[in-house]
Parts: structure tokens; C-alpha cells; sequence
């Protein structure tokens, strides 16, 4: 009877028929016979351990190879399997050495990435494991001298491995290191923060600078590393306005967000919370009652209801329903009346607007399937939008999502005695046959 394949199996083999084993498995498996040499150095001592670790690294930096992508996990689990082994063998008896083979590593990374057409995915999670990791033996440098080690590195590192940095050092550095750390920044840029045209590394350098702002909870100097150009950008203002709000500063945050160009959602979330903190309720009821009627929105209108007086808020409601049944922005308005939700409403506006939806708006589908029990034949128009929209992009992926939603169109097809001024569903389909006959995954999905 076979037994499973468990570390309790194994160890019954005893220690010679493992190692035969092992000798076995590996052969001719460069990776596989790296990580037994690694091990059996790590068994011999931490300096045996960091040796043959600068040996790989060596080997490492040396290679010029493209790494195709089907090397990228073999080689992150080495790259993890490095650390733990620095973590395991090193780190317990000098916290010093295993900082610096992990800050080796790191180093190595730049030269890699270039090899791969690894973008932010497999290789790039390994490397940013290894800054994590080199957080708790960092905490054996003296501050200074690690804020040093981070400057040089995210001012020379055109590949941003450097980048998170500050943030996962920050407990070894302390108040201490990320004041060396700034002075060593504002020293690079030369007084220069928060223009608007820089060079690459002086963008780092900022990026660098609103780190340990952010990290020291400096407000002030976070923004200070801004222009007044990018503080009118909807996103950078609202990341602003945030912050001021989280300190007790609604005024400010309220002046950032109003300034913003263009009017946004994320800036007009920071108006309503500022106007919210500082009392100024009917500024608050005015601009909600705008938002809604720019952009019609089921957060905000609730937000609205709840300012009003008793039974003002039914009235409310009512015209708000009147605003999202004329409103230009046909998707907004069918998001606000299933989100609210008005199922009935939304179904009108489908049956009345049909011939304008997008069908690649990516809520449709989930609108498709609220109306669907007591609304089909909006469902089916909504739905009619998404097939077209999915056919006309051309893929075979898509095909099938098309097939998929004709699939639920003809199980609402029985539920429909009128399709008004809408084809019915054999209709449609004739219309799929003359204008998609050649999408073969679309229809050997329906078969």
C-alpha cells in the first residue's frame, strides 16, 4: 500500500537513503544543487553561509542572458530561498553582515529586471520580499548611516527598486534616521521642492521627501512637496485635502479641494466632509443638491435626504428621480436608480433610452441581472448593448461572454409577450447571424 509523501514518511528512510535520494533528484539541476550547496554551507557556520552567497551574487551580476518568462518563478523562489537562508543562517549571530547581503541583493535587482519583461509581477514581488525582509537586521545599523544607504540608493536607482525604501525601514531608521534622511534630500535638490518640470531623480528625491513626511507625520511638509499646478489636479487635491482633514484642518482641505480643476468625484468627497466638519450645513445641503443634479449619485443623494427636514426628504426623492430619468449621463442615471434602488425607474430608462447605452460600460452586466425576475425586458436590452459591444472587440474571450449573455436573453425571451419597438429575440439573432457569422467561438459557444 503507498504511503503519502509526508516529512514523517521520509525521515523513516534515514539519512543515507536521503542523501542518495537528493543526489538523485538533482542531477543535472543547476538551481536544485545550488540551494543543497547553500544548505550545507548554512549547516557549516554564518560565514560559510555569506561566502557562497556572494558566490551566487557574483554569478548573478555576471550573467547577461534574457530570462524568459518561464524562468521568472524558479528564479523568485531562489531569490526567496536566499533570504531565508540569510534570515535562518545569518541574521541570529550577525544582524549586521545579513543586512548587508540582503541590501547586496537588492542591488542585484536593477541588472535582472532589465533582463525580463517582468513588469511589476513575479521577479519584482521577490525583490520587494527581500526590502521587507531586510527591516528587522537593518535595526543593527546607527540611523545615519542607514538614511545614508537609502539616499544613495533611491537618488542612483533608475529602476525604483529603492522606492519602498523609507517605508519599510522606517522603524530601524526612527525620528532620528528620517531627519538625516530629509536633510540628505533637501541637500540633493538644493532647495528646489515641488516644481513642476524636474529631472527624473529629482522627482525621486521628491517622492523620497513626501515619504518621510508622510511617515512623520508632517502635514506641512508633505505638501510642500508640491507645486501649486499639481495641487490643482483632482487627485493630488484630494490626497491633500485628506490629509489636511485628518488633521483638524477642514478649512484648508476645503479651500485645496474647491480649487481643484476639473470638479471631480474625489474633490467633491473632500468638500462634503470639510463643509460637514465645519458645521456649514446649508453650503453642505446646496452642493450636494448640485453634485446630484451634475451627476446623479446614491451616496450623496442620501446624504442630502438626511439634512432635510421630516417629510421634506419625500419630495426630495421624487424629484431626484425626475433629475436621473432626464439626465445627458444615461449610465450615471441607471447607476443611481439600481443603486438606490429604483428597479422600476431603471427599467423605464432602459426601455425609453435602449439605443444609446455603451455597451462596453462595465456595470451593464450587473444591471442585466438585478432587473432580470421583474424587469426582463429591460434586462434584455441592457443586455443586447453588452453582445454587440463584446463582438464588435473581436476576441474570442469576448465571444464568449457574448454567447453567455444570448444565452440568458433567450431564457428571458419566455417571459416577454411584447418587445414594443425592440426586435424580438429571433429578430436579434437573425441580425447576430448577417453581421457575426464568422465569429466561430460565438456560436459554437450557443450550440
Amino acid at each position: 500500500m503507498a504511503k503519502a509523501l509526508n516529512k514523517k514518511n521520509l525521515l523513516a528512510l534515514g539519512p543515507d537513503r536521503l542523501a542518495d535520494l537528493l543526489i538523485e533528484v538533482t542531477k543535472g539541476r543547476a538551481d536544485m544543487q545550488r540551494r543543497l550547496r547553500l544548505e550545507l554551507s548554512a549547516h557549516a557556520g554564518p560565514e560559510d553561509v555569506a561566502r557562497d552567497i556572494r558566490k551566487r551574487y557574483a554569478s548573478i551580476r555576471l550573467a547577461r542572458g534574457y530570462l524568459s518568462r518561464k524562468t521568472h518563478r524558479a528564479f523568485a523562489k531562489e531569490i526567496r530561498s536566499i533570504v531565508a537562508l540569510i534570515e535562518q543562517g545569518v541574521a541570529p549571530t550577525d544582524p549586521g553582515a545579513a543586512f548587508e547581503l540582503l541590501w547586496e541583493l537588492l542591488h542585484l535587482a536593477p541588472s535582472v529586471l532589465r533582463r525580463t519583461k517582468d513588469t511589476g509581477e513575479v521577479l519584482a514581488e521577490a525583490f520587494a520580499d527581500v526590502m521587507a525582509s531586510a527591516g528587522g537586521p537593518a535595526a543593527a545599523m546607527p540611523p545615519a548611516a542607514l538614511a545614508d544607504l537609502i539616499f544613495d540608493a533611491v537618488r542612483e536607482d533608475g529602476g525604483e527598486v529603492f522606492a519602498g525604501a523609507p517605508r519599510a525601514l522606517a522603524k530601524p531608521l526612527g525620528p532620528d534616521g528620517l531627519a538625516h534622511l530629509k536633510g540628505q534630500a533637501l541637500a540633493g535638490l538644493g532647495g528646489r521642492r515641488g516644481r513642476t518640470a524636474r529631472s527624473f531623480a529629482e522627482r525621486r528625491l521628491d517622492a523620497l521627501l513626501r515619504d518621510v513626511a508622510d511617515l512623520s507625520g508632517d502635514v506641512d511638509d508633505y505638501i510642500a512637496g508640491f507645486s501649486p499646478a499639481q495641487m490643482a489636479q483632482p487627485a493630488i487635491a484630494a490626497d491633500l485635502g485628506a490629509r489636511l482633514l485628518g488633521a483638524g484642518r477642514a478649512a484648508e482641505a476645503l479651500a485645496l479641494a474647491q480649487a481643484a480643476r476639473p470638479e471631480g468625484a474625489e474633490t467633491g468627497d473632500i468638500v462634503i466632509r470639510a463643509l460637514d466638519a465645519l458645521g456649514r450645513k446649508e453650503e453642505l445641503k446646496a452642493f450636494l443638491w448640485d453634485s446630484f443634479r451634475k451627476r446623479p449619485d446614491a451616496g450623496r443623494l442620501r446624504h442630502y435626504l438626511r439634512l432635510l427636514p421630516d417629510f421634506d426628504d419625500i419630495e426630495a426623492e421624487d424629484e431626484a428621480r425626475l433629475v436621473a430619468q432626464g439626465h445627458p449621463d444615461l449610465h450615471a442615471a441607471l447607476r443611481f436608480l439600481t443603486d438606490w434602488p429604483d428597479l422600476a425607474g431603471a427599467a423605464s430608462l432602459v426601455l425609453a433610452r435602449s439605443g444609446d447605452l455603451i455597451g462596453a460600460d462595465p456595470d451593464l452586466p450587473r444591471q442585466a441581472e438585478m432587473l432580470e425576475a421583474r424587469h426582463p425586458l429591460a434586462s434584455v436590452l441592457i443586455r443586447r448593448a453588452v453582445i454587440l459591444s463584446l463582438l464588435r472587440s473581436g476576441s474570442a474571450a469576448t465571444d464568449r461572454r457574448a454567447a453567455d449573455h444570448l444565452a440568458a436573453c433567450t431564457a428571458a425571451d419566455m417571459s416577454i409577450a411584447d418587445y414594443g419597438d425592440a426586435p424580438d429575440h429571433l429578430s436579434f439573432l437573425e441580425t447576430l447571424r448577417r453581421s457575426f457569422r464568422s465569429r466561430k467561438a460565438f456560436w459554437e459557444r450557443l450550440d
